[in-house]
C-alpha cells in the first residue's frame, strides 16, 4: 500500500507542474474538468443518448483550455467506449496531435488517483499549487504511425500500456510510474509468477474485468 500511495503522491504533484505541451495550470484545469464530467449535466445526457453525439450542445472554454480541449476532456472522462476515429481527428486538427495526446493523458492519470482514494473511502485529493514555466514542447524522436489514433513508439518490444503515451514522454513518465506501481512492476511485468497477495492469474482477472468495465480499448 506504501508504493501506491507514493506513486499517487507523485501523480498529483507532477500534475501541477509543466508537462509536455501543457501547462501546470492548464494540467490542473484538465483534472477540474475531469472532476466535473462525473455530476455534468450535459455529459450525462450525452451518455444516455443513443450517439454521445446526438447531443446537439458542447462545454464552453475555460479559463486555461480551448472549447475543444474542455470537449475532448469530458468526453474521455464518460464516454471513452464510444468516441470515433473521426471525431479524434477533428480534435487534433484543432488542438494538435500532441496536445490532444497531452489531453488523454493527464485525464487518465488523474482518473486513477481519485478512483484509488474513492475506493479506499477518502475524499479526492486537494489539487496542487500550479508550478510556472513553460512546457517542453518537444516531440520525441522514434514515434511514428503504428495503426492507433495519434503516434506511438515505434519500438515493438514496448508493451502497449507503456507506448500509448510515447509522444508526450513528460506525461507518460507519470503514467508509467502508475502503471508499475498499481500493476506491472516495470520489468517483473515478464514474469509469469508473482510473490504478491495476489498471484499473478488473481492480478490479470481483477485488471481484465476493470478494463472492460472502464471500456478500455487495450
Amino acid at each position: 500500500m506504501e508504493l501506491l500511495i507514493d506513486a499517487q503522491i507523485a501523480a498529483r504533484d507532477a500534475v501541477g507542474r509543466p508537462g509536455d505541451w501543457l501547462t501546470g495550470a492548464e494540467r490542473l484545469d484538465v483534472w477540474r474538468h475531469k472532476r466535473d464530467a462525473a455530476g455534468n449535466d450535459l455529459d450525462r445526457r450525452r451518455v444516455a443518448a443513443l450517439s454521445p453525439f446526438a447531443v446537439d450542445e458542447a462545454h464552453p472554454a475555460s479559463e486555461h483550455l480551448t472549447a475543444t480541449e474542455v470537449d475532448v476532456v469530458h468526453r474521455i472522462a464518460t464516454d471513452p467506449g464510444r468516441l470515433t476515429r473521426s471525431w479524434a481527428e477533428a480534435a487534433m486538427d484543432q488542438v494538435g496531435e500532441e496536445r490532444y495526446t497531452e489531453l488523454v493523458g493527464v485525464t487518465a492519470i488523474v482518473t486513477v488517483v481519485d478512483t484509488l482514494a474513492a475506493a479506499l473511502g477518502r475524499p479526492a485529493p486537494e489539487l496542487p499549487s500550479a508550478v510556472a514555466g513553460e512546457p517542453s514542447r518537444i516531440r520525441p524522436e522514434g514515434v511514428g504511425d503504428v495503426g492507433a489514433w495519434v503516434s506511438q513508439s515505434l519500438d515493438k518490444t514496448m508493451a502497449n500500456v507503456s507506448r500509448t503515451l510515447s509522444l508526450v514522454p513528460v506525461t507518460n513518465a507519470t503514467w508509467r510510474g502508475l502503471v508499475d506501481s498499481h500493476y506491472s512492476r516495470g520489468r517483473g511485468f515478464f514474469d509469469l509468477a508473482w510473490d504478491r497477495a495476489l498471484s499473478r492469474p488473481q492480478v490479470e482477472l481483477v485488471a481484465a474485468r476493470t478494463t472492460v468495465l472502464q471500456e478500455c480499448f487495450y
